[in-house]
């Protein structure tokens, strides 16, 4: 695995995926596409350097009793100095990263180099890849880092670098409480296929073991991830993650041993259910078949499903949900391809005939299903940013909000309607339907509509109360500053 020619087109190819995601992410960022969760992201990985305790928003308060998002921590060097659009360069560079270590894994397992930056390149504009980094309307999530994180772990399991392998693997558990399971199932994978590949050596060369204790690691983290978000006390807007399963009533699961107990005795109906299902079909479709020439990793691939099973989500491909799935299919497809080209170069003429003609079918099939996902991810690869405003309505709000930029002081705290949320992403940014104990917004960001975009939010004698009748605010405390179009900025009074 010397560098040389082959690895700089994959490099330079991975320079322009990053610069091709990172205008596509700016745009739709300054164009008013994104909302919620990434700037709730931003709070969460700079609270360590804004004095307010680590993985503080002021969404939930202490993201801990919900999700370990360890990674952020580090983030916060990125999101700090350049908030979100930070964030969202780093989520370019991760799809960069992950076209440039599947060439090395594909040329690891054997697979000339054009040909590997081909099908890794096949793989990363595929459909189903462009909606998982694409994170319509949300923007990004510290799991949509995990698949290229994952990659590198595989790429070092593989080598058998044991250092390299256990600091990747610390990376990629420290994304979320149930990230140790994609490193789990890659390191499964990474078991199977050297034991496979190396069948001449007696049993303990042919032994994995960067791969067996990384394994181990992730199996261990599990518990005490759960156990770390469980010892923290819930919070007015944020209970324990595992009193937000929807297959179960709240409270229903006492603590993270009870979570394993009610797995166990529910595999079943677990075996048995849409997530399940919906799973095999994806990697059918987004291996482009490839998970044929590997179907016993059906059998390890499935713990990937579990979060959404327990969750109750019907739609597998919810991003955040997805991010298990989605690592392990880069890795099981890399594989499955380097075997198909095994096939392709070394058997007989006949079985090579068979072989490319059914595999031929088997991706065109895959290939035309995937498609049928364009409509959702055009705007990617054209570079259109989703948004609800027209180019005279960004100008007005540009225009409108300009004020607040420039007079308000950046701890000043602020409340939005949620397609706004980018004049405030840097600053003192509330919620507006998590204002209970929270100090009263010294300003308002408003496009005009009563309810500020939430459903559970309305405008009562002047006002804004949710369905409870809890009070938000008082409308009659502020001044409208500016106003044009549907824009409105209001100051509270003195």
């Amino acid at each position: 695995m010397q560098w040389d020619r082959c690895d700089l087109v994959a490099l330079l190819f991975a320079v322009f995926v990053v610069i091709w995601f990172s205008t596509f992410k700016l745009k739709t960022f300054y164009d008013l596409g994104y909302t919620s969760d990434l700037f709730a992201q931003v709070q969460l990985a700079r609270s360590w350097l804004d004095g307010r305790g680590l993985l503080e928003d002021n969404c939930f308060g202490n993201m801990l009793v919900l999700h370990t998002y360890f990674l952020l921590i580090p983030l916060g060097l990125i999101a700090k100095p350049f908030g979100a659009p930070g964030l969202l360069v780093v989520l370019a560079a991760a799809a960069g990263a992950a076209y440039f270590w599947a060439v090395r894994v594909l040329r690891l397992l054997g697979v000339h180099g054009p040909l590997a930056l081909a099908a890794a390149g096949a793989l990363l504009v595929s459909p189903l890849s462009v909606w998982f980094y694409q994170v319509s309307f949300y923007g990004f999530y510290v799991e949509t880092l995990a698949p290229a994180l994952c990659l590198i772990l595989f790429y070092s399991l593989l080598r058998r670098r044991m250092i390299a392998s256990i600091i990747t693997a610390l990376a990629v558990i420290s994304v979320k409480e149930d990230a140790p399971i994609a490193a789990a199932v890659i390191s499964i994978v990474a078991l199977v296929e050297t034991w496979i590949s190396s069948a001449a050596e007696d049993s303990r060369q042919r032994l994995n073991w960067p791969a067996l204790i990384t394994l181990f690691l992730s199996v261990l983290a599990i518990p005490l991830l759960l156990a770390i978000s469980w010892s923290q006390p819930p919070t007015m807007y944020a209970v324990h993650s595992v009193d937000w399963l929807g297959i179960v009533r709240p409270g229903t699961i006492g603590g993270p041993g009870a979570l394993f107990v009610f797995i166990a005795s529910n595999v079943t109906k677990w075996l048995g259910s849409s997530a399940v299902r919906q799973w095999l079909a994806i990697m059918i479709v987004g291996s482009f078949g490839m998970i044929f020439l590997r179907p016993y990793y059906l059998l390890f691939g499935v713990v990937t499903t579990v979060v959404a099973w327990l969750k109750n989500i019907n739609d597998l491909l919810w991003t955040p949900r997805f991010f298990l799935t989605e690592s392990f299919l880069w890795c099981v497809t890399l594989v499955g391809f380097a075997s198909l080209v095994r096939v392709l170069t070394s058997g007989g003429r006949w079985t090579r005939r068979v072989t490319l003609g059914v595999a031929i079918i088997i991706a065109a099939m895959s290939a035309s299903v995937q498609l049928a996902f364009l409509s959702k991810v055009r705007g990617a690869y054209l570079l259109h940013s989703e948004s609800s405003y027209s180019p005279l309505e960004r100008q007005q709000a540009d225009a409108v909000f300009a004020r607040y930029r420039g007079e308000a002081k950046s701890d000043e705290p602020v409340v939005a309607s949620p397609m706004l949320f980018r004049y405030a992403h840097d600053r003192n940014l509330f919620w507006l339907d998590r204002m209970i104990g929270r100090p009263a917004p010294m300003w308002i960001l408003s496009d005009g509509t009563d309810n500020y975009g939430f459903d559970d939010v309305r405008v009562k004698d002047s006002v804004v109360v949710d369905r409870s009748g809890r009070c938000m605010l008082r409308i009659d405390d502020y001044t409208l500053v500016d106003r044009r179009g549907r824009f409105m900025l209001l100051r509270k009074k003195k």
